[in-house]
């Protein structure tokens, strides 16, 4: 990878293995005081509406639809066409999100009974459910203007301040899990930390743009301003790059219908198994888009098929591992991770069952993230909605047949496969737009069979270490597991040691 995208990876995977390191501690805190339950599945419904729009606008559509649209009238015209491009945009968006976010709050008993159907049967849990969304709904529209003002930062090579962005709202959380187990607040106090962190997020995004003197303004939306299709490109691409969570908020819902406690051993799962993207697909994509972007303006195709083939091979050196950890360890991991305070053994083995079938689906999570913003580089929005309904479609279909037999288990395992499909529709599609070449099935090929001694080792060694204390243990096995690993692709030739000293050098 060129310089420019090593840099903007290392910046943005970085601050979002921060945020992720803090996401688990606030989701061991939240195992800890609400466990698995009926409080637990009503909150995790009631956070999942803003934090889907959270993902499919910072780190989806809003982005994918603006930031080329925005970098392109930069380059090709003038910094002050852009800004007030996003002005607008800005005003527009406002707007329109009061005017939604109004109507949910009337509406919400309605909306959760289209995101939580199962929930009907438990009127106490409903209810609780709508309470709890009420107050979460308020960070929608909080969000999104971050997302606005982040991608304004990427565009001038500032990613740090939108990957950070999300470590406030994990300290919100774990404030408000602290709260409840020290018996301060009840559990109201977690739907109260969300639109709080919000606000806080705002103050930390607008410091960056005040220092930059990016900052939109708010004005009146002009009839006559061309907005360059910005709007046309948005709701598709809200499906396009909002894929993995479209599937995930289906799996929601059909969870609520499964049984008690279901909603909650997918969202732990989830959590888990989307570490890796976090750290790796989302980092590459973000790192991606601008730097793709620039090199379609300028016709400089070379280059993007160069970047996304390392990009995919480099993600596999990540995605890999993590997968087969997630296939050989999931009953070990969860233990470690979760079985505290309100979590029992039962919820062990719900969750660690949920993990290991989203995590066969890691390396499609990630292989996704990176092929997307070719498209959205290209200013095409369609393609990726078109993928995207027929992935929706295919999920909610492998979703109803794998839950009659194998119940929740079988809604996450539809994940997975539906993500593989849709994986490599992008591939032969970019194939075709000779943004890629087959001479990445060789290597990727070898990192698959690579994985296959990796994951026969790491069996050995949660046998050999069985008796041991579980935290000495997962420590010892996570040591012996990224030496090994690391081994293998220096052995190999995948990672250079030589190049890596020089990027952090430089």
């Amino acid at each position: 990878m060129k310089n420019s995208i090593v840099k903007a990876f290392i910046n943005v995977s970085f601050w979002t293995f921060v945020s992720r390191v803090f996401g688990f501690l606030r989701d061991v805190l939240l195992a800890a005081s609400i466990g698995a339950g009926p409080i637990s599945d009503a909150f995790f419904v009631a956070f999942k509406l803003p934090n889907m729009f959270r993902r499919l606008t910072a780190e989806g559509a809003l982005v994918q639809s603006f930031l080329p649209t925005f970098t392109f009238i930069e380059e090709q015209k003038s910094k002050e066409k852009s800004q007030e491009l996003a002005s607008n945009i800005q005003s527009v968006l406002l707007i329109l999100l009061l005017i939604l976010l109004v109507l949910a709050e009337i509406f919400m008993g309605y909306i959760i009974m289209g995101l939580a159907p199962g929930f009907l049967d438990d009127p106490k849990k409903y209810e609780t459910t709508v309470q709890f969304s009420r107050i979460t709904i308020v960070y929608l529209p909080l969000i999104s203007i971050i997302a606005l003002w982040g991608s304004i930062l990427q565009s001038t090579g500032k990613f740090m301040p939108l990957a950070a962005s999300p470590i406030i709202l994990n300290v919100s959380l774990i404030a408000g899990s602290l709260l409840i187990i020290s018996e301060y607040l009840s559990y109201f106090a977690l739907a109260i930390s969300v639109p709080i962190a919000g606000i806080l997020q705002m103050v930390f995004i607008s410091i960056w743009l005040v220092k930059d003197k990016r900052v939109p303004k708010l004005i009146l939306p002009k009839r006559n301003i061309n907005f360059y299709g910005v709007w046309k490109k948005f709701i598709p691409a809200s499906l396009g790059a909002g894929l993995l969570q479209i599937n995930l908020l289906v799996d929601t819902i059909l969870a609520s219908i499964v049984g008690a406690s279901s909603v909650s051993y997918l969202y732990y799962a989830d959590r888990l198994s989307q570490l890796p993207l976090g750290v790796i697909g989302i980092a590459l994509g973000t790192a991606l888009l601008p730097n793709l972007s620039k090199a379609e303006a300028n016709n400089n195709i070379n280059f993007v098929k160069q970047q996304l083939e390392k990009s995919l091979i480099f993600g596999a050196i990540f995605s890999i591992p993590s997968c087969v950890a997630f296939l050989v360890l999931p009953s070990f991991l969860i233990e470690v991770v979760y079985a505290r305070g309100e979590f029992d053994e039962k919820d062990v083995f719900g969750v660690a069952l949920a993990l290991s079938a989203y995590g066969l689906g890691v390396p499609a999570f990630i292989g996704i993230k990176v092929l997307q913003p070719s498209f959205f580089a290209m200013r095409d929005t369609v393609t990726p909605f078109r993928i995207s309904i027929f992935s929706v479609i295919l999920n909610i279909t492998l979703s109803i047949l794998l839950m009659k037999k194998f119940g929740f288990y079988g809604i996450a395992l539809a994940t997975s496969i539906s993500s593989y499909i849709t994986f490599f529709l992008y591939y032969f599609l970019l194939l075709n737009k000779n943004r890629l070449s087959l001479s990445i099935i060789r290597p990727i090929l070898l990192l698959l069979f690579l994985g296959l001694v990796f994951g026969l080792l790491l069996f050995q060694l949660s046998l050999m270490f069985d008796n041991m204390n579980l935290l000495l243990s997962m420590l010892i096995i996570i040591l012996i597991a990224v030496l090994t690993w690391i081994s293998l692709m220096v052995l190999f030739r995948f990672v250079c040691i030589k190049s890596i000293i020089k990027y952090i050098r430089n």
